[in-house]
Parts: C-alpha cells; sequence; structure tokens
C-alpha cells in the first residue's frame, strides 16, 4: 500500500517547494521532498508549482489519506 500524506505534512512540503526561488528547480524540491518522506513522487503539472493552495490542493489529491 503507498504511503499517504496527511494534510499537515501537504502543507509543510508546499511551503518548502514554494522556497525554491527558480520556479525550474520547484519540481525537483517537491520530489526530493516526497522522496524523504517515503513518497514516490510523479512530474506535477507545471500550474500546480506556483501557488501554494494548488499544489496543497494538488499533493492530497493525488497522495492525501482517503477521507473517513
Amino acid at each position: 500500500m503507498p504511503k499517504r500524506l496527511s494534510k499537515s505534512l501537504a502543507m509543510e512540503i508546499a511551503l518548502r517547494t514554494l522556497e525554491v526561488v527558480n520556479p525550474q528547480n520547484r519540481a525537483m524540491a517537491l520530489n526530493a521532498a516526497l522522496r524523504r518522506h517515503g513518497v514516490s513522487p510523479v512530474a506535477p503539472p507545471p500550474d500546480v508549482l506556483a501557488d501554494k493552495g494548488v499544489l496543497v490542493a494538488w499533493l492530497l489529491a493525488t497522495y492525501g489519506a482517503a477521507e473517513s
């Protein structure tokens, strides 16, 4: 079973990813953060890496735990 991200972890990863100034390097930073947390990264859509809310929503939709 693949590892799932909590809302707080998704927010932390998003904030750290967006701290990277160069937008071309954000995807690499995102993938590195996901690997550090034991999650297999996938290529994010380019427009996801510009806004915190959009990035968190994408992370939760892609890796989030099922709501119960």
